[in-house]
């Protein structure tokens, strides 16, 4: 499949490596979790997003090839087939282009709603593609600083909208270090504008495919369990068809999409079944973050 990789393991001191198949071997200081935000009760909500930005990174570091794929160590490959999907797609923009070359992701948790509302930035950050340099850009950047209470009711950064999601912020902080006005203030800030940039990021820098696609095998939980295995949560996400809509809106014109009108309709109804009545969910339960806030303002 892969002749000659040399495959690196990175992780922190004392991990159970038993079953794992590896070359190399990088060990980290481990820099614990990271708190994102807090509960209502005012408990804190850990998170392992330094653990993972300090592994992936001291790994990337090691990587003496011109090519690179990032991989989580309980998924697997099936096939090379992303070696292809990453070349084929050469045209670009001038806007936003901040990699060399496009960098594969799956659509698994590559969202394009998120609680029934259009998101922005919402990157997979499963399997990476790419040239070396170019992934390794997009993990280069600072630790996640710990957020800490600071006003009365403001459980996270933007309440009372939810707080960006992990995979959001994880983007986010890549695509900063090319344009530092690039940010959200929420997970559902998702303006006309916002929308724009992310759109245009991903088609200028990305190319998102299914794991069947790119030839990505994914881990019993991902397959069987949890809800974004199933329709519900799988219509959800950027599919390949749509990523190529992206492309040739804003990449080439003269690209065939070819998306199928029954594919397409399909995936509209799946999304009017499962998608869309969470939207008004979500805005009732705004509401109530923002009176939570409100009420929390004024007892202080």
């Amino acid at each position: 499949m892969l002749p000659g990789a040399h495959i690196i393991l990175s992780t922190w001191k004392d991990q159970d490596l038993a079953g794992l198949d590896y070359d190399q071997l990088v060990i980290s200081e481990d820099p614990g979790p990271n708190i994102r935000y807090y509960k209502k009760n005012g408990t804190p909500q850990y998170y392992n997003n330094n653990r993972q930005i300090v592994s992936t990174l001291a790994g990337l570091k090691q990587v003496k090839t011109k090519y690179v794929v990032k991989l989580r160590s309980d998924n697997y490959l099936e096939s090379n087939d992303f070696i292809n999907i990453q070349q084929q797609y050469k045209s670009r923009c001038d806007t936003f282009k901040f990699l060399k070359e496009r960098v594969v992701v799956p659509n698994i948790f590559t969202r394009k709603y998120a609680k029934g509302h259009r998101v922005a930035f919402h990157v997979s950050d499963f399997f990476y593609f790419g040239l070396t340099e170019d992934v390794l850009a997009l993990w280069q950047f600072e630790l996640i600083p710990e957020f800490t209470l600071t006003k009365p009711g403001m459980l996270n950064d933007g309440y009372p909208d939810y707080p960006v999601d992990c995979t959001q912020l994880l983007f986010l902080n890549a695509l900063k270090q090319f344009d530092p006005t690039i940010h959200l203030n929420g997970l559902l800030d998702n303006n006309k504008h916002t929308i724009y940039q992310s759109e245009l990021c991903m088609a200028n820098n990305l190319v998102v495919a299914s794991a069947e696609d790119i030839g990505l095998g994914l881990c019993k939980k991902f397959k069987e369990k949890v809800r974004v295995s199933k329709p519900k949560g799988k219509c959800a996400h950027y599919q390949y068809r749509e990523w190529q809509e992206l492309y040739k809106k804003y990449c080439d014109v003269r690209f065939d999409a070819n998306y199928p009108l029954k594919e397409k309709l399909g995936l509209f109804f799946e999304r009017c079944l499962y998608v869309f009545p969470v939207y008004f969910e979500t805005k009732i339960n705004l509401c109530k973050r923002t009176k939570f806030f409100i009420k929390n303002k004024k007892l202080n």
